[in-house]
This record gives structure tokens, C-alpha cells and sequence, in this order.
């Protein structure tokens, strides 16, 4: 018999895996979520009790996997100074290689730079 192993990975794995990939770029201050997230968490806040620590959050990551491979939309907030074309390419190589090594799924990425902070 052939030793032969399925599995899948969830989206909610992969957007964890973005989440912490974007976080750990230079240049991101935040994540943040779009409105179908808010209007999530706020429906999710009256089901849940338990505290989720931030660096398991997804705020800011929506992740989808068809197949074998996974659809990551990342909204990022910098910070005035960095480029908004150089930092969504580095979050989208980030996220992209992440993803890629740690579940074997190829990573199409889109990221938004929502906000600059001015300070």
C-alpha cells in the first residue's frame, strides 16, 4: 500500500501566516481590517468570550485557498517616509514566501496601503 497523505489548509492557517509575514516588514505599523472584517469581529465579539492574542489576529488578512494554491489580500498602515510601491512589494514577497514555505501553497497577494501615519 502506498503511503499517500491529503490535507488541507484552512484559510484561517494562511491568514495567520500572512498576518505575522506583513507584520515583520519594515515599514508596516498595522494591520487593518477592511469592512467585511469589522462587520465580522463585531458578529463574532457577541458569539466569542475568549481574548485572542494580536499576534494570532487576521485583522487586516483575508485568505482564501482554492485548490493548491492560496488568494491573500493584506491591508497594510505605514508610516510617513516609506515608499507605498516599495513596502506593498515587500509585503507581498513577505507574505508570498511565508505562505509558500510554510504550507507548500503557491501565494497570490494583493496588498493595500490604507493609511500613512504622519508623526
Amino acid at each position: 500500500m502506498t503511503g499517500r497523505v491529503r490535507f488541507h489548509v484552512g484559510d484561517q492557517a494562511v491568514a495567520r501566516i500572512a498576518a505575522r509575514a506583513a507584520r515583520r516588514v519594515p515599514g508596516v505599523v498595522a494591520l487593518r481590517a477592511d469592512l467585511q472584517q469589522t462587520l465580522l469581529g463585531i458578529a463574532g465579539s457577541w458569539t466569542s468570550t475568549a481574548p485572542v492574542p494580536p499576534e494570532l489576529t487576521t485583522d487586516g488578512v483575508v485568505a482564501a485557498v482554492h485548490g493548491g494554491a492560496a488568494e491573500v489580500g493584506v491591508t497594510v498602515v505605514t508610516r510617513l517616509g516609506f515608499r507605498a510601491r516599495d513596502l506593498a512589494a515587500a509585503v507581498r514577497a513577505a507574505v508570498a514566501d511565508e505562505v509558500l514555505a510554510t504550507t507548500g501553497l503557491p501565494a497570490t497577494v494583493r496588498v493595500t496601503v490604507a493609511d500613512i501615519e504622519l508623526d
